[in-house]
């Protein structure tokens, strides 16, 4: 009976998850056709708007994380194929790599990418890789539209790795919380600066990372928190996830 009533406790947890992603993918769908008027020329505006500032914010953070001074100590992270890491997502499709690919130099100031791609669908279950504390949650829309993560969450793993999350449309904890590996803490979405549904998937060395809350030159009057960490300490997650099947 115990049994029983665990597993409709969480059946009912994960439904009303699914409730937040359909209401929360609803009230983005009509601020866009509000934003628009249903009007083809004004959502184009739209986009090129959020494209520049998207361009100028990304280079200002870069710039910023690049004057981060870090070193890093190898002892302090798990050995690199040693996959200490599991998957975000039950159904693991990448559609961006980390690093300097293709696509990179096409969509980032930098012409690195910066984590992985997860191609999901909205409202796709978001796993905790390994277990850990959420180190933050927020959400840069609410500061300034389209530019950063949207919806994000920070884990700090107990091995010394951590993790932001990007690009949710629910987030399912909140700071302080101690998470285990595989438990759900979100749902994928298309927030921030995304051009489809998908999970973005930035690693860190942990000591490096930090929720840092700063005036926006790029978004003049704003103050945009979110997960900063010195350009050095950005790790390639297929590194230490599982080799995929």
């Amino acid at each position: 009976v115990e049994k029983t009533k665990e597993q409709l406790a969480s059946l009912q947890k994960e439904l009303s998850g699914k409730k937040k992603v359909v209401e929360v993918t609803k009230n983005e769908q009509q601020k866009t056709l509000t934003d628009t008027k249903s009007q083809e020329a004004a959502y184009q505006k739209l986009l090129a708007d959020a494209t520049a500032k998207k361009t100028a914010f990304e280079k200002e953070i870069f710039d910023y994380e690049s004057k981060i001074k870090f070193s890093l100590d190898p002892n302090s992270i798990p050995q690199s194929g040693s996959s200490p890491l599991m998957w975000p997502v039950s159904n693991v499709r990448i559609t961006q790599l980390f690093g300097k690919t293709v696509g990179a130099k096409k969509l980032y100031t930098s012409g690195s990418h910066n984590g992985v791609d997860f191609g999901v669908p909205i409202g796709t279950e978001v796993k905790a890789m390994a277990s850990g504390v959420v180190a933050g949650v927020g959400d840069t829309d609410l500061e300034c539209r389209r530019v950063s993560f949207g919806r994000w969450i920070l884990v700090k793993f107990n091995n010394g790795l951590a993790a932001t999350y990007g690009h949710l449309s629910v987030i399912s904890v909140k700071a302080g919380d101690k998470v285990d590996a595989g438990q759900i803490i979100g749902y994928s979405g298309n927030t921030g600066y995304s051009t489809g549904p998908h999970l973005h998937l930035s690693l860190y060395v942990s000591s490096a990372v930090n929720v840092t809350t700063r005036p926006s030159s790029s978004c003049p009057g704003r103050s945009m928190t979110m997960p900063v960490s010195a350009v050095d300490a950005y790790l390639d997650p297929m590194l230490y996830l599982p080799s995929k099947k």
